[in-house]
């Protein structure tokens, strides 16, 4: 059977070659980043003879111009996208944010453990006769295998419904929680800078698992009041997971479909803001409510894959930014 998944990778792999990712960071993006000129951004892409392209008026690169560009040396992170809600856009997120991730230079390796394989979907991956996870452990495939390549400096362990009995598994060959998903990240870590667990909406063994291999949970919250029920109990089972196997993984809370005319998402803001527990944890960045989202999914796209502006290209940029924490490294870089 591993030998039929290594011949079946391979023809997948051409095939995922056509459909890959083709994100793009403009020059005026990067120009704003750096905090310079956009004619300071396009003399040192000459000077430096980077790749980069021309269309509708506008200079733009990908990820390994941005690479060698920003130079950033990155804050490396396990990040778990998590909460026990589904519809809050968890993996438009976390896939968003992988996408803009790239565009600063870094190297992303995305884990889809949702049955749903909702992001593998969205990376144009199809699973069917791919490894996933639950293939990995029940069959000793090396994590290598499992791994496709669906852009510049984007990787996914992809995820199908067979993954729904990952929880059962885990259980009955009494992995040890703590180690589980760390000790195969760990084989691959070095490749990467960040690392993004995508969990299905869900408590259970192969969530845990995901959460104590993580440095940070991000809690997807939308304005209603199911989605902040599901972040009191999101945060409960990190607190017992951290005190249980004394490890201390932080938590982020991103308010997502965010819209300042709707007197529901003010007061979603407001609860969070004067619960104790988690007001500390609300990132500064927000999404708004933007139909290129779901337009984007369903066009096999990501939101910036086009150079048109818009709202959800300027919220995932500061929520990725946040996330990276790139924004401390360029201004340091700048007193000195």
């Amino acid at each position: 059977m591993y030998v039929l998944y290594r011949v079946i990778l391979h023809l997948n792999k051409v095939e995922i070659m056509e459909n890959k990712v083709n994100a793009k960071m403009t020059a005026v993006d990067a120009a704003n980043f750096l905090g310079v000129t956009v004619q300071s951004v396009h003399k040192q892409l000459k000077q430096k003879d980077l790749e980069s392209h021309k269309s509708q008026n506008r200079v733009y690169f990908g990820h390994d111009t941005a690479k060698k560009l920003f130079n950033i040396d990155f804050k490396k992170k396990v990040m778990s996208f998590q909460i026990v809600k589904g519809g809050v856009g968890k993996t438009s997120l976390s896939h968003a944010f992988a996408v803009r991730a790239s565009l600063y230079g870094a190297r992303v390796l995305c884990i889809d453990l949702d049955q749903q394989g909702n992001l593998t979907r969205a990376f144009n991956v199809n699973a069917d006769e791919l490894p996933v996870m639950i293939d990995m452990l029940s069959q000793n495939i090396p994590v290598e295998d499992c791994i496709v390549n669906v852009g510049e400096g984007i990787d996914v362990l992809p995820s199908r419904i067979e993954n729904a009995t990952l929880d059962n598994f885990i259980m009955l060959n009494k992995y040890p929680l703590d180690r589980l998903y760390k000790q195969i990240i760990n084989k691959v870590k070095d490749n990467y800078d960040f690392i993004v667990f995508d969990c299905p909406p869900a408590l259970g063994q192969s969530v845990a698992a995901a959460t104590l291999a993580s440095d940070l949970v991000v809690a997807t919250v939308t304005p209603e009041q199911f989605s902040l029920n599901a972040l009191q109990i999101t945060s409960g089972e990190l607190k017992t997971l951290n005190k249980t196997f004394d490890k201390n993984v932080d938590l982020k809370v991103v308010l997502n479909k965010f819209d300042n005319r709707n007197a529901l998402s003010s007061e979603v803001l407001s609860n969070i803001l004067n619960d104790e527990n988690i007001k500390g944890s609300l990132c500064n960045s927000f999404i708004r409510i933007c139909q290129e989202f779901p337009n984007t999914i369903y066009a096999h796209t990501n939101i910036f894959d086009s150079l048109k502006s818009n709202s959800a290209k300027e919220d995932i940029d500061l929520f990725t930014r946040e996330l990276l924490e790139v924004d401390d490294v360029i201004v340091k870089e700048k007193v000195a």
